[in-house]
Parts: structure tokens; sequence; C-alpha cells
């Protein structure tokens, strides 16, 4: 069984408590949707793409988007699922992106020993980096499935609803990732659950 990457607790984020333990926001309100949900846009961004530079864009980018189309969300319980569903789809883009530039050496990989939680030991951090290296051999909605579930804590149905899939493709997914970690000697279980 493959376990979330330690000192990467999503439980420590208010950001992904209930919808019943916040008030919900006012849809009508740009500004007051934008400081709720900017902190998990750039949360999932972080993780996603593996480098802090990138992170501002596409917080930008993602509620560029929203704001045209903020007025159809009818629940506004809604809105934190439809922002991280923006998300997804646009690190999806700019990974593929990036791995061709990476491919025809237009761009390095960025340093991923950043991404490692605060206050985590030298050799997490190391771990952490060593992963988001690997995933780089794997597709990009491969590698954003393998992060929502397994760095971000995510439910199979919620990883599945975040990428617009179904919780099988979410499962087929998993396990080349998991074949892929195994082959280079990250992963010693078998099995991925949810």
């Amino acid at each position: 069984m493959v376990r979330p990457l330690p000192n990467l607790p999503a439980g420590d984020r208010p950001d992904l408590r209930l919808a019943g333990e916040v008030p919900a926001v006012d849809v009508s309100n740009f500004d007051a949707v934008f400081r709720r949900f900017a902190p998990y846009v750039a949360t999932v961004a972080r993780r996603l793409l593996g480098d802090e530079a990138e992170v501002e864009d596409m917080v930008q980018d993602v509620f560029v988007e929203a704001h045209h189309g903020l007025s159809r969300v009818r629940d506004a319980g809604a809105v934190r699922g439809w922002l991280g569903r923006i998300c997804v789809r646009r690190c999806v883009r700019r990974i593929r992106r990036q791995k061709l530039w990476r491919m025809l050496s237009l761009e390095s990989s960025p340093d991923y020993a950043e991404i490692a939680a605060p206050g985590a030991s030298p050799e997490q951090a190391v771990m952490v980096a060593n992963v988001y290296r690997l995933l780089e051999d794997v597709g990009a909605m491969e590698r954003v499935v393998w992060i929502l579930k397994f760095v971000e804590g995510e439910s199979l149905d919620e990883v599945a609803m975040l990428c617009a899939c179904s919780k099988s493709t979410v499962q087929r997914k998993l396990r080349t990732v998991e074949a892929c970690l195994r082959n280079h000697g990250v992963l010693k279980e078998r099995g991925v659950h949810g």
C-alpha cells in the first residue's frame, strides 16, 4: 500500500476541511472567493507543478478563468471543487508543455527540494525531490492523479472529480505510477488502495 508522503498532512490545511465546518462563501463576491480559495489553489498548483516559481502565475490563471465563469456556479459548496478542477486542468496542460520543452532542451527541471513541507528533515526533502523527479517519467495525468492521492491525501472519489474522470481511470493511472516507482526501487509494497 502506498502511503502519503511524510510531512504533507492534508488535515492541517483549513481549505480541505469538510464543507459543513466552514461557512459558505458568497459566490457573487469575487474578492471573497479569491481570499478564501487562493491558498487552496496555490497549494494544489505547488504540489502538482513542483515549482514554486510557477505557483503565482497558476493562481492568477485559475482565477482569471474563474472570474468569467463564477456567475454560473449555483452551489457555494461546489466552488472549491470547481476551482480545483480548473487548477488541475491547467496544471496538466502546463506539465505536458514543460515535458515537451525538457525533451527539446528548452527548459530544465525545477529544484524539487523546495516542495517538501516546512519542517521536513533533509532526508525527507531529498526523498520528495527524488519522487518528483521520477514522476517526470510518467504522463502528466498520471503524475497529477498520484500527487492528488498520495501527496494531497484526497480520496479516490475526490481525485476522480478533480480530474474529471472515472474512479476506475484514477485507479489505472495510480497503478501505472506504482509500477514506475517500483521499477526505480522507490516502492516495494504491492497495491494502491483508496
